[in-house]
């Protein structure tokens, strides 16, 4: 109950922002559209990195972008939260309440991940009617699963970037880490196998990597819900192992901070 009064109290300040919601709309048409236009001046070039998913660079990148907002939100939601309670002074005070941080943080930006996750779906299903994604029942249902998969991997991210915030204040190492190197190496804008052989064994890591990986194979190489299990297991796994170690830095950086008494400190 109190996370979906969370999220009644954040759409109620989104509908209340309409000129910021048409911007944010507006924004990412724009991006789209940049990419269509790249898409249509290399229209003629065969490259063998995207002949598998029908040689159309504006689809490829379509998927690619529909999944990044994730990262984004991942690493920069939580962090926000936090750094916010502390400038304004109410984090110590939100602490002593019997919510639990787990439930404060997931309340403060849940809505801004089920955005993310309504605007890549709205992205996938556009990209179905209008560029003629062949997409069967079983295959949307499991890009659903792989959507919410990724939803909750990038949640576990943000909770350990929140607790670099809490004890640091400044310098968040996962933002870096985790940030640039998910749009680099995790095949949003260009395939990794473009890259040097250690960079795209370091692209194995990221949970973006097999998220992008597996909706593509499912929405352009038109391959088979059981061709995409592997990617689902890597990405399981990431959540299995992340997920308890970043609930276990967010209980460790409050414990610190408030056993240093800073947690009102930014």
């Amino acid at each position: 109950m109190k996370l979906l009064a969370f999220i009644k109290k954040d759409i109620l300040v989104t509908l209340s922002y309409r000129f910021r919601l048409v911007l944010n709309l507006g924004g990412t048409f724009i991006s789209l559209l940049i990419f269509y236009f790249i898409g249509k001046t290399f229209s003629g070039a065969i490259s063998p990195f995207l002949e598998p998913y029908g040689n159309d660079y504006f689809s490829y990148v379509l998927v690619g972008i529909a999944t990044a907002n994730f990262v984004t939100l991942g690493l920069s939601a939580l962090a926000g939260q936090i750094r916010s309670a502390q400038v304004e002074g109410t984090l110590e005070y939100l602490l002593a309440t019997p919510t639990s941080i787990y439930t404060l943080l997931i309340g403060n930006t849940l809505w801004s991940f089920i955005s993310a996750f309504l605007t890549a779906a709205g992205i996938l299903i556009l990209g179905a009617i209008f560029l003629q994604f062949r997409v069967t029942l079983n295959a949307a249902l499991v890009s659903l699963l792989i959507l919410i998969l990724t939803f909750i991997a990038f949640l576990a991210v943000g909770m350990l970037s929140a607790s670099f915030v809490i004890v640091y204040k400044r310098g968040n190492p996962v933002e870096y880490l985790l940030g640039w190197s998910s749009f680099f190496l995790g095949s949003v804008i260009f395939p990794v196998e473009v890259l040097p052989r250690p960079f795209q064994l370091a692209a194995q890591i990221l949970p973006i990597t097999h998220a992008i990986r597996a909706l593509r194979e499912l929405l352009l190489a038109e391959s088979t819900p059981g061709d995409v299990i592997p990617s689902l297991i890597k990405l399981c796994i990431f959540i299995a192992i992340l997920a308890p170690i970043s609930s276990l830095f967010l209980r460790y950086a409050v414990n610190r901070a408030k056993k240093d008494g800073n947690l009102s400190q930014y």
